[in-house]
Formats: C-alpha cells, sequence, structure tokens
C-alpha cells in the first residue's frame, strides 16, 4: 500500500517550504536593490571624495550601517515595522546628502499603531521607497514624499505618496511584482499592494492584515 504522509508532516513540510520561498523572495530583493541603489551610491561617494570629502565620509557610514541592516533582514523571517520604517528613512537621507533641497520626508505613524510591536516581512517597503525616489526627485519632480501608517479595521495600512506622475507599470518591471509575491507569501489572499496616480502624485499602499 502507498504510505500516507500524516496531516501534520504535511503541514510542517509546507511551512519549511513557505519559509525556504520567503528566504529565497528576500535574496531577491537584496539582489534588486543592488543595482538600483548601492551601485549608484558607490558611483556618487566616488565623485563626493573627489570634491566634497566631509559628504563622502557621511555617506559611506549611513551605507555601512544601511547595509548593516538589509543583511539582517535577509535572516529574519519577520522584523518590527520600525525597523523597516528607520531603513526606509536611512534610504531617503543618502539620497538627500548632497542636495537636501532634493524633496522632503513626512512620516506619520497613527497613534495607535506600535511600530516597535507590530513584525511584518523585512524589506517589504524598501524598494517602493526606493521608486519613490527614483521615479520622482530622480526624474525632476521635486516635493515631499509622505509616508503614512495607519490602521484600518483589523489592517495595517502603509502609504507612501511621492511626486511625479503614475505612468504605469513599466513592463518587464519586477519590484512591485517581487512585492506581490511575498504579500501573497507572507499573507496569502489578504495582502494587497495599490498604486494609482493622484494628479501629479503617485500614491502606493501595502495593506497588511
Amino acid at each position: 500500500f502507498p504510505s500516507v504522509c500524516p496531516p501534520t508532516l504535511v503541514s510542517r513540510r509546507s511551512d519549511e517550504l513557505r519559509r525556504e520561498a520567503e528566504r529565497a523572495q528576500l535574496l531577491a530583493v537584496r539582489a534588486h536593490l543592488d543595482p538600483h541603489f548601492l551601485f549608484n551610491t558607490l558611483n556618487a561617494i566616488a565623485e563626493w571624495c573627489r570634491t566634497d570629502g566631509a559628504i563622502a565620509e557621511e555617506a559611506i557610514v549611513r551605507l555601512a550601517g544601511m547595509l548593516r541592516t538589509i543583511l539582517a533582514g535577509v535572516r529574519a523571517p519577520a522584523w518590527p515595522l520600525a525597523d523597516e520604517l528607520a531603513l526606509c528613512e536611512a534610504l531617503f537621507a543618502m539620497h538627500r546628502l548632497r542636495d537636501p533641497a532634493l524633496f522632503t520626508v513626512t512620516r506619520t505613524v497613527a497613534d495607535d499603531v506600535d511600530a516597535a510591536r507590530i513584525a511584518v516581512p523585512p524589506m517589504l517597503l524598501l524598494p517602493l521607497a526606493e521608486n519613490a525616489v527614483k521615479h520622482g526627485p530622480g526624474r525632476g519632480a521635486r516635493g515631499d514624499i509622505a509616508l503614512t501608517v495607519r490602521r484600518a479595521d483589523s489592517d495595517l495600512v502603509v502609504r507612501l505618496e511621492s511626486p511625479g506622475a503614475f505612468l504605469g507599470r513599466r513592463p518587464g518591471g519586477e519590484g512591485l511584482a517581487m512585492i506581490e509575491q511575498r504579500l501573497a507569501l507572507a499573507y496569502g489572499a489578504r495582502g494587497r499592494l495599490d498604486i494609482a496616480g493622484v494628479g501629479d502624485h503617485t500614491r502606493v499602499e501595502l495593506v497588511l492584515p
């Protein structure tokens, strides 16, 4: 007779595969950030070494801190929302080092959101923060990047609104699809990513159960 795995073993194996898939997605996130952020930052630092040593030194210190945080996130199945927000703020600060007037950042976390105790998948928001700069201020659309976190019934809603009109999803782009895959891994059909144009701004919302 063919052997049948007990339900508990099937469930355990399913959980193991789920964790491995999540880890693979995290590694993909780290790889995705490399060409879009790390290389550009290193090139900028090389230029600043010739023109502004103080800025170059500060950039190196900030980048080292970000990379330590990112490497820790790759190894963790989840981490506090506060860490995710801090990493996004570090990315924004890196982009504003040389030109503080490039854009401003407004962060609003609702009083009933305990960011230190709410766990989220690591680096889920970071690619969205990177895109907000790249496709907004990075293309000349200066203004305020607004990051808000609030509750909506039993869900957590993270909104990122940035200057620059939304031109639709780029054909062949992997960043948004990767986030949607990670949402599905972590939350099933209950997690959601919404992106739309609001006038001359782009609004992205993550809905996390």
